[in-house]
């Protein structure tokens, strides 16, 4: 009955962790594509916010068509540079590639076998 309630816990909060991730993306699909549209030329003509470029940079390193064929993700970074006042360094760590999901995934699981072998040394 415990080992029951303990992993549902567990499953309850990594859908809690889920859905946060998915409400912190507070850029519509739509304003993405815009400002994919915008940028399409070689330049950004609209008044996007940093932001929203970061959102969009994102979108497109997570697809590889825009990846293979297009130099969107150059522009929106140029874009980007431009935004910051002159001698000014973003404040960014490079991405390691780590999928936080399955580092979360991979930490409840350690977690829950080290409650099993706890229960069953008792």
């Amino acid at each position: 009955m415990r080992v029951k309630f303990l992993g549902t816990i567990a499953i309850a909060l990594l859908l809690i962790l889920m859905f946060a991730v998915v409400a912190q993306a507070a850029v519509p699909q739509s304003v993405i594509d815009a400002i994919i549209k915008d940028a399409m030329d070689g330049t950004i003509d609209g008044n996007w916010t940093a932001a929203e470029i970061r959102a969009t940079l994102a979108y497109i390193q997570n697809n590889p068509i825009y990846q293979q064929y297009t130099d969107l993700e150059g522009v929106l970074e140029d874009y980007l540079a431009s935004l910051q006042a002159p001698g000014e360094q973003g404040g960014q760590l490079a991405f390691t590639g780590g999928e936080v999901f399955l580092v979360l995934a991979a930490g409840a699981a350690l977690i829950g076998g080290g409650a099993m072998l706890r229960r069953s040394r008792a």
